[in-house]
């Protein structure tokens, strides 16, 4: 494998860990525990009525943990269950408070984010998010993966999504 000498791999790296503990760190508050409870909430919000089995896949939870979690989502008062497609399944929404508690965590990810980019010009900005949209196109290959990857993003801010352009990309090649 080719490593370029210029320490892009190194700096990517270091930046990856940079970027994923703020994020984490800000999201933590408001929802008052670890991270896992801020994506689901972001999950919840974005992909109403999904099961706490596709929930437990797309954040890599066991099924003894998923099962914790949607306690915990209920007991905050956030999560409601429903029922599902079928006489088994119980679909996951947000209720008025878990609203409220996810929008909470994407305003404290995007102040996270913003302050992290304040040194950087206008055009290192462009240069960054050219890089990053290259990047991303080509990592996912079906709905969960796309779900997973994009688990803390606010998709309002991002209507060009090039996680969602590669995926479909992908669904037209096949």
């Amino acid at each position: 494998m080719y490593l370029p000498d210029d320490g892009a791999p190194n700096l990517l790296g270091a930046l990856a860990l940079l970027v994923s503990s703020r994020m984490r760190t800000a999201v933590t508050g408001p929802a008052g525990a670890g991270g896992v409870l801020a994506e689901a909430l972001v999950v919840l919000k974005d992909q109403p009525g999904v099961t706490a089995e596709w929930l437990r896949q797309v954040l890599g939870l066991t099924q003894p943990g998923a099962a914790h979690l949607v306690r915990r989502l209920r007991e905050q008062g956030w999560v409601e269950r429903r029922p599902g497609a079928d006489a088994r399944s119980r679909a996951l929404h947000l209720t008025p408070a878990g609203a409220a508690a996810a929008g909470d965590v994407l305003r404290a990810r995007e102040e996270a984010l913003a302050e992290l980019l304040a040194p950087l010009s206008a055009e290192q900005r462009t240069h960054l998010a050219e890089a990053a949209r290259t990047l991303l196109r080509h990592e996912v290959t079906d709905a969960r993966s796309l779900a997973h990857l994009c688990r803390l993003c606010d998709r309002g801010r991002c209507p060009a999504c090039p996680v969602y352009a590669g995926l479909r990309a992908t669904e037209d090649e096949s």
